[in-house]
């Protein structure tokens, strides 16, 4: 039998702040234990620590200063008791999921006898030499889409024989289409049958061009008064924010608008939309798209990089030009005129999620890469 992996994962985070914190649950609870057994050290205490303790998965609360401001002294003391944790508890591979992490754990393992991986789930660049010195200290990179790799390291080509693409999975048995939660849902926000929901969820930031969306449904509420929109997610710019709802004032569109913070139950809400929206301007690797995927939606999504390697426009979803409001507005008229088209669609996306971008499959490429590292 071969030996047990002890694999410390270092999350960038204690909070429940993006898909990146939920696609690291997801792992964590299907790893093999018989093969790896993970640790986690948190920058403090949070959501994301609280459910991982519920895991009953060891966890280190290791609080973790920003590196913006730069303190060398401080990061090398910082990186200093890391080192310390690291030579403690052995780990075979330590798994980082973000720059700042990274940034200690770069300083930390050495020394040690671990092995450094570097999750990578953004496509924007650091500064060039930052995230050099962060490539250079990784023994291996994961990228969530050949997208990510190519924008965030294509500057640096001597990178990419480190680099493995591993796309996001997500839990097909988790996310479904559910008629009875969906209506649950409806009935929740006084939403009534027969009126045509639109969703988009995800974080209220610029990057996921809302105002695009909004333009479309002020074009579609022309000729589709009974449409609605909801957009659902973490406001993290309040003017942002405010803009959004000045827009829709000025338009009026606000009967046919409704703003919504995060909701725990992500399949009941899908399962209450009828066509999952995505205008952002760049996407490392959507989870919220894979998910819609998962409960059979029809999908309209920007085509930027990222969507199209989740996407096959015309079979399980519309790719459209990213900030092009007219044309979105069309994608979404056409879904709602061929209601036959949208429900084919809907499935196709969910059985080619099933094939590409299952948890099993995620997990196991993975586990893979720990095993190579390993050699």
């Amino acid at each position: 039998m071969k030996k047990q992996m002890n694999i410390l994962f270092a999350a960038n985070t204690a909070t429940l702040f993006s898909g990146g914190q939920i696609s690291l649950l997801e792992l964590l609870s299907s790893l093999d234990r018989k093969r790896f057994r993970p640790l986690v050290l948190c920058p403090g205490s949070g959501i994301l620590s609280q459910r991982i303790k519920e895991m009953g998965i060891p966890l280190i609360i290791w609080e973790m200063p920003t590196a913006r401001t730069f303190h060398i002294r401080r990061i090398q003391r910082k990186a200093q008791e890391l080192r310390g944790i690291i030579k403690k508890y052995q780990p075979d591979i330590v798994h980082t999921d973000g720059s700042r992490i990274q940034l200690y754990a770069s300083l930390g393992i050495r020394g040690t006898r671990a092995k450094l991986l570097w999750h990578v789930r953004e496509s924007v660049r650091d500064l060039p030499l930052y995230d050099g010195f962060l490539a250079l200290a990784s023994n291996k990179i994961l990228c969530v889409s050949h997208s990510v790799k190519k924008k965030r390291f294509g500057w640096c080509p001597w990178v990419y024989p480190k680099i493995e693409v591993i796309y996001n999975g997500v839990d097909l048995k988790k996310f479904f289409r559910d008629k009875r939660e969906g209506a649950s849902f409806r009935k929740k926000w006084s939403i009534p049958p027969k009126e045509y929901l639109l969703g988009n969820i995800g974080l209220l930031a610029p990057v996921k061009g809302h105002p695009t969306l909004l333009r479309a449904l002020r074009i579609l509420s022309k000729n589709f008064p009974h449409v609605r929109l909801l957009i659902m997610g973490k406001t993290v710019d309040l003017r942002y924010y405010d803009r959004l709802r000045g827009m829709a004032g000025d338009w009026r569109i606000d009967k046919n608008l409704m703003f919504k913070g995060p909701e725990e139950n992500i399949k009941g809400v899908l399962s209450g939309i009828d066509i999952f929206i995505l205008t952002s301007q760049r996407e490392g690797f959507s989870r919220a798209l894979l998910e819609a995927m998962a409960c059979s939606l029809p999908i309209v999504a920007s085509n930027v990089s990222g969507n199209k390697e989740a996407i096959i426009n015309g079979k399980t979803g519309l790719l459209v030009p990213y900030g092009n409001a007219r044309l979105t507005a069309e994608a979404i008229a056409y879904l709602i005129k061929h209601p036959e088209e949208a429900r084919r669609m809907g499935r196709e996306a969910r059985k080619y999620a099933k094939e590409k971008f299952s948890i099993e499959n995620h997990v196991l490429k993975i586990q893979e890469l720990y095993g190579k590292m390993s050699l």
